[in-house]
């Protein structure tokens, strides 16, 4: 039994983020647990819309039904239904007032939240209220929208409409246009998607005004019918508008006047909101009295359908301003969707084709230098922290800024406008090394406005067609819009970069990481090697019967997160085991440096350091000399290990014995490879990266490895070795090498596995100075694992699947069945909780690649 401090221990192990998104993950799945019975199909309850009686002052007036604006949540939902009653004038001529309350809070088991099918809950709950009578209908702001789906769809049951700062034609709504306001409001719905699914709310965010439901129903709403319905609509109308409605424009209100000859256009001083329905509410009761007495006109004629709608009102004024505000804002969320929404507007006449593209200009420029500021201000210290350690690796920055200091320098700030995921690294590097502002400056601009009208164009070219085959295919609108984005994405990531030489082979380095198998991420590749590690174990009736293959065997039996040193330890007296220099971060940093330097001296440089505990390089360093060393002697926050850099060919053994027996073999031999390339004098490492058909296919982790020498001209006929080391994870080629195998090979590892008894499955990683030498069994060992360390072999893209993946899945068996034979004679087994600690701390570092310490 694990006592406290021990577990204490164990959880320190377990990276920090790791804790919290555990506790977070499980705080969400209880709020959802909480919450589930919210979250069931319950129509009744989601379709439920809550009506608010005001009582009347006579009872032979028709009802007044009011439909509010969004959002609806607060105390003060129903504030324009009481300010109808508190009109005084016509109280006494005034029937019952209802307040109709939107149902977003249960939204989840609603099909749509438009506002089509809020009409018909509406109705519903009228019906069950009111029955089947006549009644006045007044919608605010959105409501407006769905008084006029309600008076659309049941002519004879609404005896007159009245429309406060209502949306109107989609023409006026936003951007102008169903598909372009559907990028707009996905961006705008996925935060409140994101609140909902994705935090531990415990069903508060149902409670606020602005939740999933609200947005919902911008997200749902398809206002592309809203012409047709208003030219259909043949009662008493009203319609209230503030001249500096900032939101809706006055424009929209004029032109749904002018589609309703009847109505009754009332323009009054203010803006959106419950100010203006104040103001209002005298006109409406006025209009609602003419109504009820038969004095408020009406359209004698429904008007023909094949008669043309009145032509829009240009983009001008208030409007015009709010439209280049909205794509200047739009264009800091998502620039290249902004610009070809953008051309569809101007194609349909919205705005001025060089207006918009001005506006999208504008915003991107301001977006660009918000991120040079980033850089200027914060400096290099602010990419170690959230969020530009999210968006902007170090690495980038490194490659940019030699980049910078090339005669091409300014050429790569106006390229990056056309590259894609070039853009951000870009500017912030250039904020980091403080580049002349004017310059830079006007750059930016320039190739903003040479970038902008390229989509622009794009858009009002294709728009249109689409546009008109658009109203057969609404209903599949949120389709459309996620496939545009991918249609987006695939112009800018693949059909662009093609256009240059340098975007062609980025497209070939894509393509053969996701052709060959073997280079697909480990997540992936090693996935069925786990889901046997867990089906043969519970074939053993134990999860950790892997770990006890090697019984007191580093902690857990050599597994991954297991100490280097301590697995080391054991064979240090064999001259074939690597010099091993362990580090403790209990040790003062002077202790430390000391004992590094010690190391050094009689071991000479380079040294290599790595983490006690990582997994596939994750964190190695190659020291150089003694200043680099005490300087990351004295940075290192955990415990290390030095060792001497051995150079050779490097090799990865597995070998297995049984319990009980003194026999032992090896079981596969994978070579590690380096990837090279050649330098002519003329090119730089990063185009000989580029140019080199083997080293296309990692570019961007020998990119990243070597930043800060991209720009260096190699000399001819000088060799560079790309891969820092012999790890898969930076860079070399696995080979599968049973050829190798030779009885000397076997009886020299064989002998040196059995410097620890207890020993029964290991991987070894084996330096030699030449393939002759290792079949002859003369080799240094740098590193040792110990169960379920199985072979890189899948790595090998020449090898089929089956092959690969059987000779791994021989390797688990055979480790677990050398840990369950071992259970059975009690050993002691390992605690799940300490094997999973040390297997998060190997994984969960973030310093992936290697680096050199010059």
């Amino acid at each position: 039994m694990s006592t406290f401090a021990e577990r204490k221990r164990t959880i320190r192990r377990v990276p920090v983020k790791w804790i919290v998104l555990a506790a977070y993950v499980l705080l969400v799945l209880l709020s959802r647990w909480v919450t589930s019975a919210d979250r069931q199909a319950k129509p009744e309850k989601a379709h439920r819309v809550e009506l608010r009686q005001i009582p009347a002052a006579s009872e032979k007036a028709l009802p007044i039904v009011v439909i509010p604006r969004l959002p609806d949540g607060g105390r003060e939902w129903n504030r324009t239904a009481v300010d109808l009653v508190k009109t005084a004038s016509l109280a006494r001529e005034r029937g019952p007032v209802y307040a109709a309350r939107w149902p977003t809070a249960h939204h989840r088991s609603r099909e749509s939240m438009s506002v089509g099918h809020f009409a018909a809950d509406i109705l519903a709950a009228l019906e069950s209220q009111l029955g089947a009578g006549r009644f006045h209908l007044v919608g605010e702001g959105m409501g407006g929208m769905v008084a006029l789906e309600l008076a659309s769809r049941h002519p004879g049951r609404v005896a007159s409409l009245t429309l406060i700062s209502a949306p109107g034609a989609q023409e006026y709504t936003l951007l102008g246009n169903a598909v372009a306001n559907k990028f707009v409001y996905f961006f705008h719905h996925l935060p409140f998607v994101l609140l909902d699914v994705a935090t531990p709310h415990f069903g508060l965010a149902d409670q606020i005004p602005y939740n999933r439901g609200y947005s919902g129903v911008f997200f749902d709403s398809d206002l592309s019918e809203a012409k047709a319905a208003l030219r259909g609509w043949n009662g008493p109308a009203l319609i209230v508008h503030g001249r500096s409605d900032w939101i809706t424009p006055v424009d929209a209100a004029r032109y749904s006047a002018r589609l309703m000859p009847q109505a009754k256009l009332v323009e009054l001083e203010g803006g959106h909101g419950p100010d203006l329905a104040v103001a209002a509410a005298s006109e409406v009761m006025r209009f609602i009295a003419d109504a009820d007495a038969g004095k408020a006109p009406v359209r004698p004629a429904a008007v023909p359908a094949a008669e043309r709608y009145p032509e829009l009102v240009a983009s001008g004024g208030a409007r015009f301003w709010i439209l280049v505000l909205i794509i200047i804002l739009c264009t800091f969320v998502a620039e290249d969707p902004t610009c070809l929404a953008s051309g569809l507007l101007a194609a349909e006449g919205i705005i001025g084709f060089w207006w918009a593209a001005l506006a999208c200009t504008v915003g991107i420029f301001i977006g660009d230098m918000v991120l040079y500021a980033l850089g200027r201000w914060l400096g290099r210290g602010a990419l170690r922290r959230a969020p530009l350690k999210w968006i902007v690796k170090e690495h980038e920055i490194d490659r940019m800024a030699g980049w910078f200091g090339s005669p091409r320098g300014l050429l790569v700030i106006v390229s990056s406008r056309f590259i894609p995921a070039s853009r951000v690294p870009t500017f912030v590097t250039a904020g980091i090394l403080r580049l002349g502002l004017p310059r830079l400056a006007l750059l930016l601009f320039v190739a903003a406005l040479v970038w902008t009208p390229v989509l622009m164009l794009l858009g009002s070219a294709l728009g249109p067609p689409f546009m008109e085959q658009f109203p057969r295919y609404k209903q599949y609108a949120a389709w459309i819009v996620i496939g545009l984005f991918a249609l987006i994405w695939f112009l800018t990531h693949w059909v662009i970069p093609a256009l240059t030489w340098r975007g062609r082979r980025e497209i070939v380095m894509k393509i053969r990481r996701l052709l060959q198998p073997s280079g697909w991420p480990s997540a992936v590749l090693f996935l069925p090697v786990r889901l046997g590690v867990a089906l043969i174990s519970l074939r053993h009736r134990s999860l950790t019967a892997f770990a006890s293959a090697n019984p007191s065997f580093g902690r857990i039996g050599g597994f991954t997160g297991d100490s280097r040193s301590l697995l080391m330890r054991p064979f240090q007296r064999d001259s074939r085991c690597c010099p091993t220099l362990a580090l403790s971060s209990d040790d003062s940093s002077d202790e430390r440096v000391r004992e590094a330097l010690a190391f050094s001296a009689e071991h000479g440089f380079p040294l290599v350091c790595k983490p006690e505990v990582s997994e596939n390089g994750a964190g190695l360093r190659i020291v150089r000399d003694g200043v680099a060393l005490e300087r990351l002697m004295r940075a290192a926050e955990e415990d290390v290990v030095l060792q001497p850099f051995v150079r050779g060919r490097e090799f990865e053994v597995v070998w297995r014995r049984n319990p009980g027996r003194d026999d032992g073999r090896i079981m596969a031999i994978v070579e590690k490879r380096a990837v090279t390339v050649r330098g002519d004098g003329e090119q730089t490492l990063e185009e000989l990266i580029w140019l080199d058909d083997r080293a296309v296919a990692r570019a961007a982790l020998f990119l990243r490895c070597h930043s800060r020498e991209l720009t260096r001209v190699v000399p001819a006929g000088e060799t560079v070795i790309l891969n820092p080391t012999g790890s898969y994870g930076h860079g070399a080629r696995c080979v599968h090498r049973p050829d190798l195998l030779t009885p000397e090979l076997d009886a020299a590892v064989t002998s040196f596995a059995k410097r620890f008894p207890g020993l029964h499955f290991a991987r070894f990683d084996l330096f030699s100075s030449s393939t002759e030498e290792f079949r002859a069994g003369r080799f240094t060992c740098t590193e040792v694992g110990g169960c379920c360390q199985v072979s890189s072999l899948i790595r090998d893209g020449s090898l089929r699947f089956t092959r690969s993946y059987g000779a791994v899945w021989d390797q688990l068996r055979a480790c677990i069945d050398a840990g369950a034979a071992n259970l059975a004679q009690n050993v002691r087994p390992v605690p799940l909780d300490e094997l999973m600690a040390r297997w998060s701390e190997a994984n969960g570092r973030a310093d992936r690649f290697a680096v050199s310490e010059d």
